[in-house]
């Protein structure tokens, strides 16, 4: 039985409400303003939390800052429930990160149908970040224990030349210390996306918080710097040709930078060294346009709409190494940001763009 916490400080209303959420099956707890929402809220944790706007001393919109700020209650379902019905005060509460704004009186049938269907949804986002969890631990049983014992080795090669008696020279120690930075780096990059790739789902349902939140990223040395350490790791600095026209887009440069390494590192890895692989960036009316292409062998239609975690389209000597997890993050961070992400394949060249729109 769901439990559901409803806020409010009129107690004809509260009574009410209270109800028709037990006729429909609910378990209701209730508070009678928001100071006492957010403790019950917090010690009870329920499944959804139904608030008033207008109490005194804590109003809605501070209840729901609250407990969005809390880890406990950062990703419980929560509706807003009010004679507050203008479009200024919808447009905040979901902008706040609230799930559902309803006005009263309301429809009782319409409050269940809002209620069971964010109920829904929350399950759906917990058994999904359940599997990708489930995916991300076989996925690093089967490579970060590789990953760390190479990593090992880089730095046992390194003390045994060090202990050595002085016949290793210097470029060999250089070049073996080169290795392990490239070596540890690359495993630190590893076990950040795929923090990023479980998180995606709960992600996803804070996503209003996203918006307008902190400095917006620019498309400057930063990206470019990013594009370049990919195409080092595989030895193609020259195979990059680059052009990004300045703009400032509403993400934050953490997931920009993710887009163009999970997009240049596709395009190295499925492309032949001494082909080029172009990286454009450009305004188009209230988009900025990411676009990455390489010269490969191209995907097949059945391939992109394939295009998932842990999923390698060749195999044999075509395989490459990876977890296969680069296209389906950049289409999750994508699409995460309100942006729209496609894939175009001919027969000797693949294009992946991203739209990002800009902030009016």
């Amino acid at each position: 039985m769901h439990k559901i916490l409803i806020i409010e400080d009129d107690q004809s209303s509260r009574k009410l409400t209270g109800q028709v959420l037990r006729f429909a099956g609910f378990e209701v707890l209730d508070a009678v303003d928001g100071r006492a929402g957010v403790a019950s809220a917090i010690s009870s944790v329920p499944d959804l939390i139904l608030c008033d706007i207008t109490m005194p001393e804590l109003d809605g919109f501070g209840v729901l800052k609250a407990l969005r700020e809390n880890p406990l209650t950062a990703l419980t379902p929560f509706i807003f429930l009010t004679a507050m019905g203008t479009n200024n005060d919808r447009r905040q509460g979901m902008n706040g990160g609230a799930d559902d704004y309803l006005t009263k009186p309301f429809n009782p049938d319409e409050l269940v149908h809002s209620i069971r269907r964010r109920l829904e949804k929350r399950s759906r986002q917990i058994e999904e970040t359940r599997q990708r969890t489930e995916e991300v631990r076989l996925a690093m049983d089967a490579s970060v224990p590789k990953k760390i014992w190479e990593t090992f080795e880089r730095f046992t090669t390194v003390t045994n030349l060090l202990a050595s008696d002085g016949s290793a020279s210097g470029r060999e120690v250089s070049a073996v210390d080169q290795a392990v930075a490239k070596e540890a780096a690359s495993l630190q990059r590893m076990i950040r996306r795929l923090k990023i790739y479980v998180q995606l789902p709960q992600l996803y349902g804070g996503r209003f918080e996203l918006a307008g939140n902190g400095p917006l990223a620019t498309t400057g040395p930063a990206l470019e710097r990013a594009a370049r350490e990919v195409c080092r790791n595989w030895d193609r600095e020259a195979d990059l040709a680059i052009a990004l026209e300045p703009a400032q887009l509403p993400l934050c440069e953490e997931y920009l930078v993710l887009l163009i390494e999970e997009l240049v590192d596709n395009a190295c890895k499925f492309s032949p060294r001494g082909t080029p692989i172009d990286v454009k960036g450009f305004g188009q009316r209230a988009f900025w346009s990411l676009a990455v292409c390489n010269r490969g062998p191209g995907m097949s239609v059945e391939q992109i709409e394939r295009i998932g975690a842990f999923k390698q389209f060749w195999s044999g000597n075509k395989k490459p190494q990876g977890l296969g997890l680069g296209l389906a993050l950049a289409q999750g961070v994508a699409r995460l940001h309100g942006c729209e992400f496609s894939l175009q394949s001919e027969r000797e060249a693949t294009t992946a763009s991203i739209l990002i729109p800009l902030e009016t």
